[in-house]
Protein backbone atom coordinates (compact mmCIF):
# COMPACT_ATOMS: atom_id res chain seq x y z
CA UNK A 1 0.00 0.00 0.00
CA UNK A 2 3.07 2.53 0.60
CA UNK A 3 4.81 1.61 -2.47
CA UNK A 4 1.81 1.64 -4.96
CA UNK A 5 0.66 5.11 -2.68
CA UNK A 6 3.97 6.47 -3.16
CA UNK A 7 4.23 5.92 -6.60
CA UNK A 8 1.29 7.34 -7.32
CA UNK A 9 1.81 10.59 -5.82
CA UNK A 10 4.97 10.72 -7.06
CA UNK A 11 3.18 10.58 -10.92
CA UNK A 12 1.10 13.56 -9.79
CA UNK A 13 3.30 15.58 -8.20
CA UNK A 14 5.44 15.12 -11.46
CA UNK A 15 2.16 16.79 -13.87
CA UNK A 16 1.43 19.23 -11.11
CA UNK A 17 4.73 20.63 -10.94
CA UNK A 18 4.93 20.88 -14.81
CA UNK A 19 1.55 23.01 -15.05
CA UNK A 20 2.76 25.15 -11.80
CA UNK A 21 6.12 25.81 -13.59
CA UNK A 22 4.37 27.15 -17.28
CA UNK A 23 2.31 29.56 -14.72
CA UNK A 24 5.55 30.27 -12.95
CA UNK A 25 7.63 31.55 -16.20
CA UNK A 26 4.96 32.59 -18.01
CA UNK A 27 4.94 36.02 -16.98
CA UNK A 28 7.58 39.08 -16.95
CA UNK A 29 10.44 38.97 -14.67
CA UNK A 30 9.19 40.30 -10.99
CA UNK A 31 11.68 41.73 -9.43
CA UNK A 32 13.38 38.73 -7.19
CA UNK A 33 12.76 37.83 -3.39
CA UNK A 34 11.18 41.26 -2.34
CA UNK A 35 7.46 41.16 -0.74
CA UNK A 36 6.10 43.02 -3.60
CA UNK A 37 7.67 40.47 -6.08
CA UNK A 38 6.48 37.65 -3.99
CA UNK A 39 2.74 39.10 -3.30
CA UNK A 40 2.62 40.06 -7.17
CA UNK A 41 3.50 36.74 -8.18
CA UNK A 42 1.64 34.76 -5.82
CA UNK A 43 -1.83 36.50 -6.92
CA UNK A 44 -0.94 36.14 -10.53
CA UNK A 45 -0.71 32.66 -10.09
CA UNK A 46 -3.77 31.73 -8.09
CA UNK A 47 -6.09 33.62 -10.81
CA UNK A 48 -4.47 30.74 -13.41
CA UNK A 49 -6.62 28.13 -14.01
CA UNK A 50 -3.38 26.00 -15.42
CA UNK A 51 -1.67 26.64 -11.88
CA UNK A 52 -5.16 25.87 -9.94
CA UNK A 53 -5.02 22.72 -12.31
CA UNK A 54 -1.84 21.64 -11.38
CA UNK A 55 -2.60 22.54 -7.54
CA UNK A 56 -5.45 19.86 -7.78
CA UNK A 57 -3.05 17.45 -9.39
CA UNK A 58 -0.90 18.39 -6.51
CA UNK A 59 -3.59 17.80 -3.80
CA UNK A 60 -4.68 14.84 -4.93
CA UNK A 61 -0.80 13.64 -4.71
CA UNK A 62 -0.56 14.53 -1.04
CA UNK A 63 -3.74 12.55 0.14
CA UNK A 64 -1.71 9.34 -1.58
CA UNK A 65 1.32 10.72 0.32
CA UNK A 66 -0.23 10.62 3.36
CA UNK A 67 -1.60 7.26 2.80
CA UNK A 68 2.01 5.88 2.13
CA UNK A 69 3.59 7.44 5.04
CA UNK A 70 0.68 6.50 7.27
CA UNK A 71 1.16 2.57 5.89
CA UNK A 72 4.98 2.75 5.63
CA UNK A 73 8.04 4.17 7.00
CA UNK A 74 9.54 7.59 5.87
CA UNK A 75 12.92 6.30 4.58
CA UNK A 76 10.65 3.80 2.56
CA UNK A 77 8.32 6.53 1.46
CA UNK A 78 10.53 9.75 0.55
CA UNK A 79 13.05 7.98 -1.99
CA UNK A 80 10.54 6.27 -3.74
CA UNK A 81 8.97 9.86 -4.35
CA UNK A 82 12.19 10.31 -6.16
CA UNK A 83 10.42 8.23 -9.19
CA UNK A 84 8.99 11.28 -9.90
CA UNK A 85 11.48 12.33 -12.35
CA UNK A 86 10.53 9.23 -14.28
CA UNK A 87 6.93 10.96 -15.01
CA UNK A 88 8.41 14.65 -15.04
CA UNK A 89 9.48 14.09 -19.06
CA UNK A 90 5.97 12.52 -20.00
CA UNK A 91 4.38 15.87 -18.03
CA UNK A 92 6.76 18.23 -19.70
CA UNK A 93 5.84 17.03 -23.19
CA UNK A 94 1.72 16.41 -22.10
CA UNK A 95 2.50 20.35 -21.38
CA UNK A 96 4.17 20.93 -24.82
CA UNK A 97 7.56 19.85 -23.81
CA UNK A 98 9.74 17.97 -26.84
CA UNK A 99 9.30 14.10 -27.18
CA UNK A 100 11.48 11.44 -25.12
CA UNK A 101 14.73 10.54 -25.96
CA UNK A 102 16.83 7.48 -25.91
CA UNK A 103 18.98 8.34 -22.86
CA UNK A 104 15.96 9.27 -21.45
CA UNK A 105 14.86 5.71 -20.87
CA UNK A 106 18.38 4.87 -19.98
CA UNK A 107 18.41 7.14 -17.53
CA UNK A 108 15.30 6.12 -16.23
CA UNK A 109 15.91 2.06 -16.22
CA UNK A 110 19.36 3.02 -14.20
CA UNK A 111 17.55 4.91 -11.75
CA UNK A 112 14.53 2.33 -11.67
CA UNK A 113 16.61 -0.22 -11.29
CA UNK A 114 19.01 1.23 -8.01
CA UNK A 115 15.78 2.66 -6.24
CA UNK A 116 14.85 -0.83 -5.93
CA UNK A 117 17.51 -2.88 -4.95
CA UNK A 118 18.30 0.21 -2.57
CA UNK A 119 14.81 -0.40 -0.76
CA UNK A 120 15.09 -4.01 -1.14
CA UNK A 121 18.65 -3.67 0.40
CA UNK A 122 18.06 -0.70 3.24
CA UNK A 123 14.72 -1.04 4.75
CA UNK A 124 13.69 -4.02 6.51
CA UNK A 125 10.61 -5.88 5.61
CA UNK A 126 8.75 -4.33 9.27
CA UNK A 127 9.33 -1.67 10.96
CA UNK A 128 6.39 -0.28 13.19
CA UNK A 129 5.89 3.07 14.53
CA UNK A 130 6.49 3.81 17.94
CA UNK A 131 6.22 7.88 17.84
CA UNK A 132 8.83 10.42 17.85
CA UNK A 133 11.45 11.17 19.91
CA UNK A 134 11.43 14.25 21.23
CA UNK A 135 15.26 15.05 21.65
CA UNK A 136 16.26 14.44 18.61
CA UNK A 137 13.12 15.46 17.03
CA UNK A 138 13.80 19.14 18.72
CA UNK A 139 17.57 18.70 17.27
CA UNK A 140 16.82 18.09 13.81
CA UNK A 141 14.30 20.74 13.67
CA UNK A 142 16.56 23.48 14.43
CA UNK A 143 19.18 22.44 12.22
CA UNK A 144 16.45 22.00 9.06
CA UNK A 145 15.33 25.43 9.99
CA UNK A 146 18.75 27.11 10.22
CA UNK A 147 19.57 25.09 6.78
CA UNK A 148 16.86 26.89 5.00
CA UNK A 149 17.32 30.16 6.74
CA UNK A 150 20.97 30.24 5.50
CA UNK A 151 19.67 28.67 1.86
CA UNK A 152 17.38 31.51 1.60
CA UNK A 153 19.83 34.41 2.92
CA UNK A 154 22.62 32.99 0.70
CA UNK A 155 20.23 33.33 -2.67
CA UNK A 156 19.34 36.94 -2.16
CA UNK A 157 22.87 37.45 -3.04
CA UNK A 158 23.44 34.69 -4.99
CA UNK A 159 23.68 34.85 -9.16
CA UNK A 160 20.47 33.60 -11.14
CA UNK A 161 21.10 30.18 -11.81
CA UNK A 162 22.78 29.30 -7.95
CA UNK A 163 19.48 31.32 -6.55
CA UNK A 164 17.07 28.73 -7.97
CA UNK A 165 19.71 25.88 -6.06
CA UNK A 166 19.67 26.87 -2.83
CA UNK A 167 15.79 27.67 -2.68
CA UNK A 168 15.39 24.29 -4.19
CA UNK A 169 17.62 23.10 -1.20
CA UNK A 170 15.46 24.70 1.17
CA UNK A 171 12.49 23.70 -0.51
CA UNK A 172 13.65 20.18 -0.42
CA UNK A 173 14.41 20.75 3.02
CA UNK A 174 11.06 21.91 3.65
CA UNK A 175 9.33 19.66 2.35
CA UNK A 176 11.07 16.57 4.29
CA UNK A 177 10.12 17.74 7.61
CA UNK A 178 5.96 18.63 6.11
CA UNK A 179 6.64 15.03 5.24
CA UNK A 180 7.50 13.72 8.52
CA UNK A 181 4.97 16.11 10.18
CA UNK A 182 2.22 14.08 8.13
CA UNK A 183 2.87 10.86 9.12
CA UNK A 184 2.29 12.17 12.62
CA UNK A 185 -0.83 13.70 11.75
CA UNK A 186 -1.74 10.91 9.79
CA UNK A 187 -1.56 9.22 12.75
CA UNK A 188 -3.34 11.36 15.27
CA UNK A 189 -6.49 12.01 12.72
CA UNK A 190 -6.60 7.99 13.21
CA UNK A 191 -8.35 8.47 16.64
CA UNK A 192 -10.20 11.49 14.97
CA UNK A 193 -10.70 15.09 14.31
CA UNK A 194 -11.37 16.25 17.44
CA UNK A 195 -7.43 15.46 18.29
CA UNK A 196 -5.89 16.29 15.34
CA UNK A 197 -7.47 20.13 15.80
CA UNK A 198 -6.09 20.42 18.78
CA UNK A 199 -2.88 19.04 18.60
CA UNK A 200 0.14 21.17 17.87
CA UNK A 201 1.30 18.70 14.60
CA UNK A 202 -1.58 19.68 12.43
CA UNK A 203 -0.92 23.62 12.60
CA UNK A 204 3.27 22.62 12.58
CA UNK A 205 2.31 20.77 9.20
CA UNK A 206 0.39 23.65 7.76
CA UNK A 207 3.01 26.35 8.78
CA UNK A 208 6.51 23.98 7.28
CA UNK A 209 3.69 22.55 4.23
CA UNK A 210 3.09 26.59 3.27
CA UNK A 211 6.86 27.40 3.54
CA UNK A 212 7.57 24.40 1.66
CA UNK A 213 5.17 25.56 -1.49
CA UNK A 214 6.12 29.16 -1.20
CA UNK A 215 10.31 28.13 -1.17
CA UNK A 216 9.92 25.90 -3.62
CA UNK A 217 7.41 28.36 -6.52
CA UNK A 218 10.07 30.98 -5.42
CA UNK A 219 13.08 28.07 -6.35
CA UNK A 220 10.95 27.41 -9.98
CA UNK A 221 10.85 31.45 -10.70
CA UNK A 222 14.06 32.43 -9.54
CA UNK A 223 15.98 30.86 -12.40
CA UNK A 224 16.17 27.85 -14.55
CA UNK A 225 14.71 24.59 -13.87
CA UNK A 226 17.51 22.88 -14.50
CA UNK A 227 18.70 24.64 -11.29
CA UNK A 228 16.30 23.94 -8.90
CA UNK A 229 14.82 20.14 -9.78
CA UNK A 230 17.64 18.21 -9.57
CA UNK A 231 18.37 20.22 -5.92
CA UNK A 232 14.64 19.76 -4.62
CA UNK A 233 14.95 16.26 -5.79
CA UNK A 234 17.98 15.40 -3.91
CA UNK A 235 17.75 17.01 -0.57
CA UNK A 236 14.16 16.10 -0.11
CA UNK A 237 15.19 11.95 0.22
CA UNK A 238 18.10 13.25 2.13
CA UNK A 239 16.90 15.05 4.60
CA UNK A 240 13.85 12.57 4.79
CA UNK A 241 16.44 9.90 5.84
CA UNK A 242 18.05 11.48 8.48
CA UNK A 243 14.52 12.51 9.93
CA UNK A 244 13.30 8.83 9.30
CA UNK A 245 16.18 7.13 11.67
CA UNK A 246 16.74 9.89 13.82
CA UNK A 247 13.12 11.34 14.75
CA UNK A 248 11.48 7.90 14.17
CA UNK A 249 14.13 5.51 14.82
CA UNK A 250 13.55 3.51 11.62
CA UNK A 251 16.73 1.31 10.69
CA UNK A 252 18.60 0.47 8.18
CA UNK A 253 20.10 -3.08 7.80
CA UNK A 254 23.89 -2.90 8.86
CA UNK A 255 26.65 -5.22 7.97
CA UNK A 256 29.71 -4.68 5.38
CA UNK A 257 27.48 -6.46 2.45
CA UNK A 258 24.54 -4.40 3.03
CA UNK A 259 26.36 -1.05 4.13
CA UNK A 260 27.98 -1.36 0.22
CA UNK A 261 25.11 -2.13 -1.66
CA UNK A 262 23.16 1.01 0.05
CA UNK A 263 25.67 3.41 -0.62
CA UNK A 264 26.32 2.59 -4.04
CA UNK A 265 22.89 2.21 -5.20
CA UNK A 266 21.91 5.43 -3.30
CA UNK A 267 24.98 7.02 -5.24
CA UNK A 268 23.56 5.55 -8.47
CA UNK A 269 19.65 6.61 -7.53
CA UNK A 270 21.12 10.40 -6.89
CA UNK A 271 22.84 10.40 -10.22
CA UNK A 272 20.34 9.35 -12.17
CA UNK A 273 18.06 11.62 -10.50
CA UNK A 274 20.08 14.55 -11.12
CA UNK A 275 20.53 13.50 -14.80
CA UNK A 276 16.57 12.98 -15.39
CA UNK A 277 16.15 16.51 -13.08
CA UNK A 278 18.57 18.72 -16.14
CA UNK A 279 16.68 16.73 -18.94
CA UNK A 280 13.17 17.48 -17.48
CA UNK A 281 14.29 21.07 -16.38
CA UNK A 282 15.63 21.44 -20.54
CA UNK A 283 12.47 20.10 -21.62
CA UNK A 284 10.91 23.18 -19.56
CA UNK A 285 12.73 25.47 -20.87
Amino acid sequence: MAAVSGLGAAALFAAGTALQYRVATASEHLGGLDLRAVTTFARRSVTSRRWMLGTALLGTGLGLHALALHEGPLTLVQPLLIAGVLFALPASRWVGGPPLRRSDLRWAVVLVGALVLFLVTATPARQGYHGIDTVPALATFATGAASIAVCVVLARRAPQERTAMLLGIAAGIALAGSAALIKVSTDVLAKGVVPLLVSWDFYSLIVVGAAALLLSQLSYRAGPMIASLPAINTANPLMSVVIGTAVFDERFRTGLTATSLEVLTLAAVLVATAALSRRAAQAEG
